[in-house]
């Protein structure tokens, strides 16, 4: 795994509303992203939103990454940019019954009366 220049969160970084199982066993990352995201995801939140100020060049970078100017080069800027998509983003939801609200949607001329399975 590629090191950053990123300063490592002195604690692990948990999302528990959104994974609350944690971002390995979550099905969305890789073992290397959600290692990335554990080992530096709270750093990079500070980063993002102003809390602490950047020191490297890596630091720099992911500023101008979060604020759109460049796009995400390497592995973490990645992770971080599907997490923020996970997290922050809406998420579809799929079923196999069809709602109430689709009820216009069928065809009004269909009857189970005209099969006799008797």
């Amino acid at each position: 795994m590629k090191t950053f220049d990123i300063r490592p969160a002195p604690k692990p970084f948990i999302d528990r509303v959104k994974f609350p199982y944690g971002f390995r066993k979550s099905g969305d990352f890789s073992i290397p992203e959600a290692d990335l995201l554990t080992r530096y995801g709270k750093t990079l939140c500070d980063l993002e939103s102003g809390t602490i100020q950047p020191e490297s060049a890596d630091e720099k970078h992911f500023v101008a990454f979060i604020s759109g100017t460049v796009p995400a080069e390497n592995g973490l800027e990645k992770a971080w940019q599907k997490y923020v998509h996970l997290a922050r983003g809406k998420r579809n939801f799929y079923t196999l019954h069809s709602s109430a609200s689709n009820a216009a949607e069928f065809d009004d001329d269909y009857s189970d009366e005209t099969f006799d399975v008797a």
